[in-house]
């Protein structure tokens, strides 16, 4: 116990004080630049339905040129997020089909009763 209270002094009084090896100039010289064209980033409504029609028609294949042409883009966002919808939509109809025409539950939802191996 004597020994531990002038060690933790130590450190404590170690890590407090910090010299800098470099001249400190203290300037607030900062500009902002802000983009006043906030318009262009927004998609039309021609390009929304668009890019739902990539991610419905293309399927997953159609979600991924999405996610490549959203980060190669700096001006348009919201590529991916359509895609994805449409991409949502397409499995939606495909389960509906695969239910009411082939009678199956889809995607192997019907063996969800058997996750459970040594139950």
């Amino acid at each position: 116990m004597r020994k531990l209270l002038p060690i933790l002094f130590l450190l404590i009084l170690e890590h407090s004080v910090i010299y800098a090896s470099f001249p400190i100039i203290e300037s607030n010289q900062f500009t902002q630049i802000e983009s006043l064209d906030e318009g262009d980033k927004k998609l039309t409504k021609k390009q929304k339905l668009a890019w739902f029609l990539v991610g419905l028609i293309g399927g997953l294949t159609g979600v991924v040129i999405a996610l490549i042409a959203w980060l190669i883009s700096e001006k348009k966002k919201g590529q991916f997020k359509f895609a994805l919808l449409g991409f949502g939509v397409y499995l939606i109809i495909i389960g509906i089909i695969t239910f009411f025409v082939f009678g199956d539950v889809p995607f192997g939802l019907n063996e969800i009763d058997n996750i459970f191996i040594l139950g």
